[in-house]
């Protein structure tokens, strides 16, 4: 008897681990135009308006100015009719001396229906029948909906290494991350709640070996679901999104030359079996940049323009084995500081 007992126990618990990876996985949906055309190589850079789902401290790096900022995404299948689409808005406004992000993200399939179970029903007659009539069947309401709160802050650390005649100022922004979680399929529903830290750490290696040669380093950390993000579904069964660490490291070289300049980024991820991702973003006068990268092994490609009070991006993920059709994103963002000075 304690024998069966013990083996149905250990099944449940498989089972129930095999489930709790994979919870709340339209979050691993990368965010952002620019850092999918980077390879999702983005926790040490992170300087964007959606910067916040890669590393929350990269909001503190943003120009002290309200941002708004738009995102869409076609997912799964061609451009004209995806299976599902992905959005994203938010808003960025300095506060005092940090930066206080909201952000708003939702995944839907909007053609899911209701289809019949075939399995009870014994005469080829009616099975052809429900396949027939299938195609007129009811919607089934599908949602997947985040919203992130977002605080970061910006200390500038002077180091004196001792052989210079003065500091070097080294940046040291922080970020936190409050996630509200809710998930919607036919009937049933989960709501839970987040929370992600990160960290970066940026310093111009110039001011070191007084060459202005020599690149700007990075270091991201991105802690996220700190102590595991518990999800609880209406069917009372809870789901569980574990922790991960995310960590990279990024090198910003300046060609002054050719008035461009070039960043290569690697990161690290721990979520699931781990991942690397590398990508290289080349700008031209701080206004026009090509990107290229591997995300998770895809390849990813990008391209962005920047006019002051507006940029806009646009990022490609190849299709693969995982990904069922070629990502076509593209991200706005507008710098209302500006703007409002052009109409005093």
């Amino acid at each position: 008897m304690w024998r069966g007992f013990v083996s149905i126990l250990g099944m449940c618990l498989t089972l129930w681990a095999q489930e709790e990876p994979y919870a709340g996985a339209f979050l691993e949906i990368p965010l952002g135009a620019r850092a999918l055309g980077m390879g999702g190589a983005f926790s040490a850079v992170a300087d964007d308006a959606w910067g916040f789902a890669w590393n929350p401290a990269g909001l503190a790096l943003l120009p002290p100015t309200p941002l708004v900022s738009g995102m869409y995404s076609s997912q799964y299948g061609s451009l004209g009719s995806p299976l599902a689409h992905f959005f994203h808005t938010g808003l960025t406004v300095p506060v005092s001396r940090a930066q206080l992000g909201i952000n708003w993200v939702r995944f839907t399939v909007p053609d899911l229906r209701r289809y019949p179970d075939l399995t009870r029903v014994l005469s080829p007659q009616e099975r052809e029948e429900l396949v027939r009539r299938a195609g007129q069947g009811e919607f089934i309401p599908n949602a997947d909906d985040a919203l992130w709160l977002s605080l970061a802050h910006l200390f500038v650390i002077p180091v004196d290494f001792g052989w210079m005649r003065f500091a070097v100022p080294v940046e040291f922004p922080i970020g936190v991350n409050l996630k509200l979680l809710h998930q919607r399929i036919a009937e049933h529903t989960a709501s839970g709640l987040g929370l992600d830290l990160g960290a970066a750490l940026r310093v111009n290696l110039k001011d070191i070996a007084f060459d202005e040669r020599w690149p700007r380093l990075a270091l991201g950390l991105f802690v996220r679901d700190l102590g595991g993000t518990r999800l609880l579904w209406s069917t009372q069964r809870p789901h569980r999104i574990p922790s991960s660490v995310q960590w990279g490291i990024a090198l910003t070289q300046p060609l002054e030359m050719w008035h461009m300049e070039a960043t290569i980024a690697y990161d690290r991820d721990s979520r699931y079996s781990g991942a690397s991702n590398y990508g290289i973003e080349v700008t031209y006068r701080r206004s026009f940049a090509l990107r290229l990268g591997a995300y998770h092994g895809v390849l990813t490609l990008g391209a962005g323009v920047d006019v002051g009070f507006l940029s806009a991006d646009y990022g490609f993920l190849a299709d693969s084995d995982a990904q069922l059709g070629n990502v076509h994103r593209l991200a706005v963002s507008l710098r209302l500081g500006p703007i409002l000075e052009r109409l005093r």
